[in-house]
């Protein structure tokens, strides 16, 4: 094992580095040698980059705080770093990237072209930090792309759901009258398509629509009544 830190490898995995940093056989100073040496294989070894799921259990364990707006800032930039590692392009591309896609989004209606995988991995961080005209053309999708629409609108209209309830939950993001426009017409579109193709029925609906037009006002006047409180909370 002592020769992991005098002779340069041929070719570096995390076993071999597990094996070396575990060895009980040579000297500490040999493996840090051994890291120094192979610094560069290493480096682009370890460099994993984080699948669709991966990025969302991250976020998940990345909680936004209601009145936090530089806590929320930095977690923002973490996030973005996070993004562009799962979607393996460099950070400073992420803005012109979702931007483009945004536009795509709304121009064909779907996003045929991106992997699932990178579609869902823009949603999370979208529903986290997005723009409210962005927020809806990803709701949109959502509920395109969903097997069951009622569920899935019963969902992200709900807090503690990551969805779009929460978007609207912190300070910095008001649901402007547009706004409302915008989000209903996209659920009384998507539950048209659904009693069309035979998902739900007329009734359902009707019930579905009428909840969603009262929750979805319900939302905006909390958003409404947060960004009027002048709270200050510590830690």
């Amino acid at each position: 094992m002592s020769d992991f830190a005098i002779t340069k490898v041929e070719k570096i995995d995390p076993k071999l580095i597990h094996q070396v940093l575990c060895s009980t056989k040579i000297t500490q100073d040999e493996k840090v040698q051994f890291m120094r040496k192979h610094s560069g294989e290493i480096k682009s070894t370890l460099n994993v980059v984080p699948t669709s799921s991966e990025f969302n259990k991250m976020m998940e364990a990345r909680p936004l705080i209601k009145y936090r707006p530089f806590k929320n800032s930095f977690t923002k930039r973490g996030d973005k770093i996070l993004l562009a590692k799962s979607l393996n392009i460099p950070i400073t591309e992420v803005d012109d990237y979702i931007k483009n896609v945004q536009e795509s989004l709304s121009e064909l209606n779907k996003l045929d072209f991106i992997p699932v995988s990178s579609q869902d991995a823009l949603k999370t961080y979208i529903y986290r930090h997005g723009s409210a005209e962005q927020l809806v053309s990803f709701f949109d999708l959502e509920l395109q792309k969903s097997n069951d629409v009622l569920k899935t609108l019963y969902k992200t209209l709900e807090y503690n759901n990551g969805g779009v309830a929460d978007y609207f939950i912190r300070p910095i993001h008001r649901m402007k009258n547009s706004t409302l426009v915008d989000l209903y017409g996209v659920v009384d579109k998507n539950l048209k398509i659904a009693q069309s193709n035979g998902s739900i029925t007329e009734k359902q609906n009707l019930e579905t629509s009428e909840w969603a037009l009262k929750r979805i006002y319900q939302i905006q006047h909390n958003s409404k009544f947060i960004n009027s409180l002048k709270i200050k909370e510590y830690e």
